[in-house]
């Protein structure tokens, strides 16, 4: 009989908070509505404003871009193998690098190696006479 009474008031409690937590979210709805209601005729009035300010056509990405003119540079006469100011030439830079040899210095060296070399129409012969024998 205990349980009895027992599961009744519990049923009978459990009706009660689901009642009072309905209200709540009611309360809750309503408040997000008006918000929602207010927040979307503040947007309203600013597209409209917007309207009557500028009325816009052509695309979405071609809006606010502007034809700019370029300036064009005058060519001067004599300009070809000269630097622009404050630049450095490709043999400077290398020649920063260190442990590098400058172009100069490399075509010297291969020019006084004791290589013998061959022509570029060598024959099989010439080309067997080069290779050493062990």
């Amino acid at each position: 009989m205990k349980s009895l009474y027992i599961i009744a008031f519990l049923a009978f409690s459990l009706n009660i908070y689901a009642q009072q937590d309905k209200k709540s979210v009611e309360i809750q709805q309503a408040e997000n509505y008006k918000e929602s209601k207010a927040f979307e005729a503040k947007i309203m009035k600013e597209a409209q404003e917007n309207a009557t300010q500028k009325p816009r056509t052509g695309l979405a990405s071609e809006q606010g871009l502007e034809v700019k003119e370029k300036q064009k540079i005058a060519p001067s006469e004599n300009n070809s193998g000269k630097l622009l100011p404050n630049t450095a030439t490709m043999e400077e830079i290398l020649a920063t690098i260190p442990g590098r040899q400058s172009q100069k210095n490399r075509v010297a060296k291969s020019a006084s190696d004791n290589i013998p070399q061959l022509p570029n129409t060598a024959t099989l012969e010439e080309i067997k006479k080069t290779i050493p024998k062990n």
